[in-house]
Order: structure tokens, then sequence, then C-alpha cells
């Protein structure tokens, strides 16, 4: 609820405090006092567009201030303070900007800065402005579908179906983006798959290549190693006078002489050490010519395996067995990353069907609410619409399905949005044997006023208290329909504070609170004055009203007025 506004230098007001009470109050004036300056401080504090803020003084700077109170039960309210940084003290909300002579502008909220975001987003918790141009909402069938669901509490339920469309939409992405992925990666793990069975069938061995280098190379000498061994053999052992039988018999003879000198004894020492090792390389030579086959198979088969290791380490650009092997390991990840992407391809494409079957179900389980509570809508909007002094009204609200048959999976952005499957219409028909048409095609203003305020008060029960501000909604209204105008309003204000602007005297006489405006001249300065009437104040503003001056008639009219309307109320 607002309670108090206070503003200094703007406009035609050098400065204004002024407390504001629960309940129905009215802003009154004559045309042009100045009766808007009000709702456009509030508009300019929150800074909404369309609000522009001039300085009664432009030497001095410009300060407005809007107080409310927040009560506990003002839960929505109390967890956007909160998240935003701006707990309320004493369950009250102050907000105000101040704009410097110098064109500096600073918003505050609860003695803080702040941003003109937050306040923005706070404006639309504390505040409902009905203004004319706002009842073009009405005709949006987003917006019909707004109150339906706020009127039957549909919105956990559209909260949900929300939560699954958006993560199906994210779900249907991922899947479209590794599924383009793989297609432009699908030739090169083909590549891969192809040299992954060569790799495996050549059955390469790490060191391999250079174990098989060395084995060619003797057996391509085999020959010539025999050869070379059997004559070394024959000359070292085999044949008579031998190179073993000359040290033998070197050793021999001069053996006997080695205890006469340490040096002949030392020679004696290596007679028999070479002795020994011409024996045992002798040995050695006979066993291979053993060992060293001349196999014609056997190297061209070792040939055929080089050339392969060869063939391969060409063909892979690799030094090595042991990088062709490390090549290999690579390409088996990504072949191996390729089959897990599979995998959460098919993961992907169970979870999209498990989500659309949710969706189907959410997406009818929604329509059939909204269309059990379109009916309750429409019944209290109409029994509401005849108080307004339309008697004979019919009022109807029909939920279409965007599609007519089955959906496909593909179709889901076309036939559903965050709201659900299903478009509102709000339908009306004013006079009796007039068929019920769309509102957007058949109501005046004056009847799309009367249906916003009639739905405001269907709504009243559900909606959040909040301060509904009604500038000027009774244009091109009197009579008869003045009076329910004026009474409904006072009812809504059971629910609601309501600041309205009026210039009808049956919606003053129906307020708790009169402010009158009033727009004076002194010494070629023009001022606005604001005043909290007491009750003769009261009978003399609205007997200015009823006939444009103060006159013994129109002050007897005006005390009749709000004899009747505090019986009446």
């Amino acid at each position: 609820m607002l309670t108090g506004i206070h503003l200094k230098n703007y406009i035609l007001i050098d400065e204004l405090k002024l407390s504001l009470n629960s309940g129905m109050s009215v802003i009154t004036g004559e045309t042009g006092a100045g009766k808007s300056i009000i709702v456009g401080a509030l508009n300019l504090v929150f800074g909404k567009s369309g609000s522009q803020q001039t300085a009664y003084d432009p030497q001095k700077d410009v300060y407005l201030e809007m107080t409310f109170s927040a009560p506990a039960v003002l839960t929505e309210v109390h967890a956007f303070l909160e998240e935003a940084g701006f707990p309320a003290e004493n369950e009250e909300i102050i907000v105000s900007r101040e704009f410097t002579a110098a064109g500096k502008t600073t918003s505050y909220l609860n003695g803080r800065r702040t941003s003109s975001a937050v306040l923005k987003d706070l404006h639309d918790l504390l505040i409902d402005f009905h203004h004319q141009r706002d009842q073009q909402k009405l005709l949006n069938p987003g917006y019909q579908l707004d109150l339906l669901d706020l009127y039957g509490g549909l919105l956990p339920l559209r909260n949900e179906f929300r939560n699954c469309y958006q993560e199906l939409r994210s779900t249907m992405k991922a899947l479209k983006e590794m599924q383009e992925a793989e297609l432009n990666n699908q030739q090169l793990i083909d590549l891969y798959r192809f040299q992954l069975e060569e790799l495996d069938s050549a059955c390469l061995v790490a060191g391999e290549d250079k174990e098989l280098e060395q084995e060619f190379e003797l057996l391509s000498h085999s020959e010539d190693i025999i050869n070379i061994a059997s004559q070394t053999y024959a000359a070292f052992y085999e044949q008579e006078n031998s190179l073993y039988d000359a040290v033998t018999q070197a050793l021999n003879q001069i053996q006997k002489y080695s205890a006469m000198s340490s040096s002949i004894s030392e020679i004696c020492s290596k007679l028999e050490a070479c002795s020994e090792n011409i024996q045992e390389a002798s040995i050695q030579l006979r066993n291979l010519k053993e060992q060293v086959d001349i196999d014609p198979e056997r190297l061209n088969g070792i040939r055929q395996r080089l050339d392969l290791i060869n063939s391969l380490k060409t063909k892979y650009k690799q030094a090595s067995i042991e990088e062709i092997l490390a090549y290999k390991s690579k390409i088996e990840q990504s072949v191996l990353s390729q089959d897990n992407r599979n995998e959460e391809i098919q993961a992907l494409t169970d979870r999209i069907n498990v989500l659309f079957s949710e969706l189907l179900a959410k997406a009818d389980h929604l329509t059939d609410r909204r269309r059990a509570s379109s009916q309750k809508l429409a019944a209290d909007i109409k029994d509401n619409v005849k108080k307004l002094s339309i008697q004979n009204a019919q009022f109807e609200i029909q939920i279409d399905k965007k599609a007519d048959g089955k959906i496909l999976l593909s179709d889901i952005a076309v036939y559903f949005s965050d709201n659900g499957q299903d478009v509102a219409e709000f339908r009306f028909s004013a006079n009796p044997g007039s068929p019920v048409l769309p509102l957007k095609s058949i109501a005046s203003g004056g009847e799309l006023s009367r249906i916003l305020l009639a739905t405001k008060k269907a709504l009243s029960g559900v909606m959040p208290p909040r301060t509904i501000i009604l500038d000027e909604i009774d244009s091109g209204i009197g009579g008869k329909t003045a009076g329910s105008l004026a009474e409904f309003i006072h009812d809504l204000s059971g629910s609601y504070q309501v600041i309205c602007i009026t210039h009808l005297a049956k919606i003053a006489a129906a307020a708790d609170n009169h402010i009158a405006i009033e727009k004076k001249t002194q010494k070629g300065a023009t001022s606005v004055e604001v005043d909290i009437l007491d009750t003769q104040k009261r009978i003399k503003e609205i007997a200015r009203m009823l006939s444009g001056h103060i006159t013994e008639l129109s002050l007897q009219h005006a005390r009749e007025l709000l004899n009747i309307e505090i019986e009446v109320l």
C-alpha cells in the first residue's frame, strides 16, 4: 500500500508531503489543474518510460519519494527485495529518485542506490496501473491466458510444463549439434577404423624392426660367415701345426724356465691365457657353422616383413614402430569417443522421447484445467460487468489448442510455447440478440474499461494486494453507469488500495479519502496545491464537479449525494 508521497521542486510543486490511507482515494480538480502530476511522479520514481522530469525551479534539484507498507504476507515482494539485496525494514519500502540541476540522476531503494531495472521490476509487484491505454492489454490473447491461469491457480502447472518444454528444446538442440558433429566427423572416423584394421592385422611389436634388421644382415652374409668360420677354425685348431699347437708348444718349452725370472713367468701366464682363448674361440667358430643357417625362405620372410613395416612407416609418416603404435593408440581413442558419442546420441534420443510424452500429457492436463477454470472466470466477469451497468452482457472464454490433430516432435515449436498449447480468447456481447464475438472486434473503449475492472475484481481473491491506480477510466461515462462504477470501485477497494483520478462527482462521493488539486497563479508564478479534504471541503469540491460552479443548489446536491452514498456503502 502506498502510504506516503514526498515531492520537491517537481513540475508545479515546490514541495509536497502527502499521507495516504487504505481503501478508496480519489484525486480531483479542474481540467488542467495537474491531477496526473502525482501519477506521473509515481511512474517517474520507478523509472517507467513515458514519464518526464521537469523542475519547478531549474536551478534546484528535483527529489521524488514514495513510501509503501509491505506486510509479511507480500511474500513475493519480500523475496524480490531479499534477492536484489534490499530487504525491507519494519515492513516499509522507500523508493526515491533524485535529479540534480546538473543533469545527474540517482535512484534509491530503502536508502541505498539502485538501478532503474530493479525499480521497474519492483513497480509491477507494488502497483497495478489502470489507464485507458492499458486496456489494450486485455485484447492480447497472451494476457488473457495469463489472467485465466492466475485465476485458476494454474501457474504451478504452467511452470511444470514450461520446465519440461525448455528441457525438451535444449535436449533436442544438443542432439542436433551432436548429430551434425558426428556427420562431419564420420568420414574421418571411417578412415580411422580402416587404419586400425590395417595396423591390427600388421601385429606390430615395439623394437621388432631393429631385431629383424639385425637378423636380416646376419642371414644375408651367412655363407661368407660360415666359410670364414670354417677356415679360421681349421687354422686355429683343426689342421696340423695350427695356431693352438704353436702356442701350446711354445708354452711347454719356456715354462720350465718360469721360476728363474718373473718376466718369463709373466710370459707363461699370457701364453696360457692365449691358449685357452684360442681353444674357446675355436669351439665357438665350430658352433657358429651350426648356428648360422643359409635359409633363403627365412631371409625372404624377413625381407617381406621389413618391407611391410617400412611401408607403414612411410604411409603413416612415423619414424619407428613405437611412433606407429602411439598413433594407433591415438586414433583408437578417437574411435572410442565416437562410440561413446553414439551412446550419448542414443541416450539423448531416449530422453527426448520420454520428455515428449510427458510434455503431451502435461499440455493436455493444462488444457483441461484451463477449460474448467475458464467457465468459472467467465461467469465471474459477466456478473461483475452487469454490476457496471451492462445488464445484458454475455461473456465467454474460449480455449483452443493451436494444433487440430496429432502433434509431431518436429512441430513442437509451432504448436507449443512456454505457456502451453492453448490460445485463449475473451468473447463478449453487450446487447441482447447480438452474437458473442472476440473482445478485440466488438468492445468499445468504455466497455473495455469496465471489463478490465470486472476482471480485476474477479481476480481479487487470488492476486496479492497491490495499489491500483485508476487514471480517468470514467471518460465518457455518466448517469446511472457512473453510480454503478463508483460502487464497484469502492467494492474493489475492499481488496486493494485504490487511487482514482476522476472527474465524476458520483465516484468522488464514493471515496474513503478525497484529495483535491488546484492550480494557482500568484505574482506571475503558477503552482499546484494539494489538499486532503475534510467533509465540508468535500461538499464544496463535489458541488463544483456537479455544476462547474459552487451554488446553493449544487451544494445541496453534493450533500445529498454524499448522504446517499454513505448510506449505500
